[in-house]
């Protein structure tokens, strides 16, 4: 069935179930550990995430005022980490060596924290994307819907899958080929969600180059406590998820196979819904992505964004339907509105 609606889901839709933004996952991580006894099972890695935080940029998390720092952003960590591993180039104490600290394996606990914490504060009812789903079905609407999650959390996949379970992902994976394994969907009146930074319950093998599911479950988080091999080849699985920064790496074979189809099918959408979603500078990706759709097709989609939220003030309002506006080819086909998420589940776009 063809597509009419896109809905882009952001980190302000996560955030409505009780995620944290992007600025509090280190605080997050520092005082979960430090107040939690579950944390203890990553010293080693939260003993690396402490030295590098005080060797870098002198904060010191065993003083325990954590409410007194100021933490860089994900971009800033990130992009300086990829950029040195691209140029393959270290900083003193954290070289390529294998007697120091490695700057790939901060790069792998700093990924590996944004899994502990989303799987930390997601784990109650998530029920804004559940009245979103049910609210599309009863409209006779989700058919006709296709889902672009920017986010690693798999809210929109649980509600799915308890709602309506015939939805694709876009790519294969291992399980379809094993007897008790995850189903594959089938074609007739399939619902896509496209998942273009990857997925928390998505194990990836770089050997055999498989990708396994691990439905409605966080798989990404037991690799922090407990590497799992491959099931084809016993290799040890790895993560895809795509953090937060200038240099986002794009080369896996299926986020590329993703990426295509999520593009062919934003092609032949009449409407695209951004939903928590404030069109930030580091995600010149997704800027890539809409500009060669709208090039591509010859016209503007009707735009409609919903990104309003308790205590947003007039200049962030402002300030950021003029990033849309000034984007977009007809910008008198951009709609900026003053709904929230929970409004848009609930009622649609109005």
């Amino acid at each position: 069935m063809k597509i009419e609606d896109i809905i882009f889901l952001g980190a302000g839709a996560s955030a409505s179930e009780g995620a944290p933004l992007q600025g509090d996952l280190f605080r997050e991580y520092f005082h979960s550990y430090q107040t939690e006894n579950d944390y203890r099972i990553n010293s080693e890695m939260y003993q690396r995430l402490v030295r590098f935080f005080k060797t870098f940029f002198g904060i010191d998390i065993k003083l325990n005022n954590l409410n007194g720092f100021s933490f860089p952003t994900f971009e800033e960590i990130l992009g300086m980490l990829e950029l040195a591993l691209n140029r393959e180039e270290s900083f003193k104490d954290y070289s390529l060596t294998p007697d120091k600290p490695k700057i790939q394996q901060i790069r792998k606990d700093l990924i590996f924290l944004i899994a502990i914490i989303l799987f930390k504060k997601l784990g109650g009812e998530f029920k804004h994307h559940r009245k979103l789903v049910n609210r599309l079905k009863e409209e006779q609407k989700l058919t006709k819907t296709g889902f672009v999650s920017l986010n690693y959390d798999i809210l929109i996949d649980n509600a799915l899958v308890d709602l309506y379970p015939n939805y694709d992902y876009g790519v294969e994976f291992t399980n379809f080929g094993r007897r008790s394994g995850w189903k594959r969907p089938k074609k007739r009146k399939v619902v896509s969600l496209y998942k273009l930074h990857g997925s928390l319950n998505w194990l990836y093998c770089p050997t055999c180059i498989s990708l396994t599911l691990t439905p409605k479950e966080k798989g990404v988080v037991k690799l922090v406590f407990k590497p799992k091999n491959c099931d084809v080849c016993t290799s040890e699985m790895t993560p895809i998820i795509i953090p937060p920064t200038f240099f986002k790496v794009m080369s896996n074979f299926y986020l590329q196979e993703i990426w295509h189809k999520a593009e062919n099918a934003l092609k032949q959408a009449k409407r695209i819904f951004f939903c928590g979603y404030s069109f930030p500078d580091a995600d010149i990706h997704i800027k890539y992505l809409l500009k060669r759709v709208e090039i591509n097709r010859g016209s503007t989609p009707e735009i409609f964004i919903i990104n309003n939220h308790e205590g947003k003030s007039d200049f962030q309002r402002k300030d950021e339907e003029l990033r849309y506006k000034r984007f977009f080819k007809d910008s008198q086909r951009v709609h900026y509105t003053n709904q929230s998420f929970e409004d848009f589940c609930k009622r649609g776009a109005n």
